[in-house]
C-alpha cells in the first residue's frame, strides 16, 4: 500500500510517527508540508520522501490521507482529484468537512472517508473514528489506523461528537495534568517529581480504566473510601460542577465541529 500524507502539521505528524514506528516502510510514504524548510525536516527525521507539491505526492497513491485545515480541505482536492488513480481512497483527517462536501471535489468512482483521530497516533495510542457512505469497504484503511491505535466506524452523523471526544480529548487530560502537577507545585512538590508522579500516576489511570470490564463510576466508588481523601477530593469537584463542565465543553467542541467551514 502507497500512502500520500498531505498537509503534514501537528496532527499529521503524530500519524506520520505512529505508521513509521508501526513498522510501514518509509518508502511506503510521500508526504508533503509547507514551508520547504518544514518538509526538508520531516523527511530528515523520517526518512520518508517529503516535499511541497500535492499533486505528484499522490500521483501512486493508494490512500490519501488529508491533514491540512478544514477550510483548506475543497481547493487541496479540487487541485489533486486530476492526478489520483482510479480506484485511491481519500481519507479527510479534517473535522466538519462532511463526506458529501469531499465528494463533490473528488472524481467520481474515488472512495471518500472521514477519520477523526488524536495527537496519540505518535505513540499509537490513537482513538480513531472512521465513517464512510453505506456500502464503502472500509477493512484497508481500518488496518491501516490499527497500526496507530484504536479503530471504529461510525455513522457520519456521530462524527462532530466524536471530533470532540476523541480528538479534542487528549486537551482535557492534558488540562488536568496541568492543573494537578500546579497544585502539586504549590504544595512544595519541585515541579520535575510532581510532573513525574502525575504523568505516571494518569497513565497508570488510563490503563487501569481500559483493562477494566467495570464503568468509571463504579473504579470512581472503589477508591472512594467514605471519610477518606479521595471522598473529600470528590466532593470539591462536585461542589463545582466539574461534571457539568466536561459535559459543556463536550457540546462546546461539538458545536464547533459542525460550524467548522469545509473549504
Amino acid at each position: 500500500m502507497d500512502i500520500a500524507l498531505l498537509g503534514v502539521g501537528q496532527l499529521g505528524e503524530a500519524v506520520l510517527a505512529g505508521l513509521i514506528d508501526s513498522g510501514l516502510p518509509p518508502a511506503q510514504i510521500w508526504a508533503t508540508a509547507l514551508p520547504a524548510e518544514r518538509a526538508a525536516q520531516l523527511a530528515e527525521t523520517y526518512g520518508v520522501e517529503v516535499g511541497t507539491d500535492n499533486q505528484s505526492a499522490v500521483a501512486e497513491a493508494d490512500v490519501v490521507i488529508v491533514a491540512v485545515p478544514p477550510v483548506a480541505v475543497g481547493p487541496l482536492l479540487a487541485a489533486i482529484g486530476p492526478h489520483l488513480e482510479p480506484d485511491a481512497i481519500v481519507v479527510s483527517l479534517a473535522a466538519g468537512v462532511p463526506l458529501a462536501r469531499l465528494a463533490e471535489r473528488l472524481p467520481k468512482g474515488i472512495t471518500a472517508v472521514r477519520a477523526m483521530t488524536n495527537i496519540a497516533a505518535r505513540a499509537r495510542r490513537a482513538a480513531t473514528a472512521l465513517a464512510a457512505t453505506e456500502g464503502a469497504d472500509l477493512t484497508e484503511i481500518e488496518d491501516l489506523f490499527d497500526r496507530i491505535g484504536v479503530t471504529v466506524t461510525a455513522d457520519e452523523s456521530m462524527m462532530d461528537i466524536i471530533s470532540a471526544v476523541a480528538g479534542s480529548g487528549p486537551a482535557f487530560l492534558y488540562y488536568l495534568a496541568d492543573a494537578m502537577t500546579g497544585a502539586a507545585v504549590d504544595g512544595g512538590m519541585e515541579a520535575d517529581a510532581a510532573r513525574v508522579l502525575v504523568d505516571q500516576m494518569l497513565l497508570g489511570a488510563c490503563l487501569h480504566l481500559q483493562d477494566s470490564d467495570e464503568p468509571p463510576a463504579a473504579l470512581l466508588e472503589r477508591i472512594a473510601t467514605p471519610g477518606g481523601t479521595t471522598e473529600a477530593a470528590l466532593e470539591s469537584l462536585d461542589g463545582s460542577n466539574v461534571d457539568e463542565a466536561i459535559r459543556a465543553a463536550v457540546a462546546a467542541a461539538a458545536e464547533r465541529g459542525g460550524e467548522l467551514p469545509g473549504g
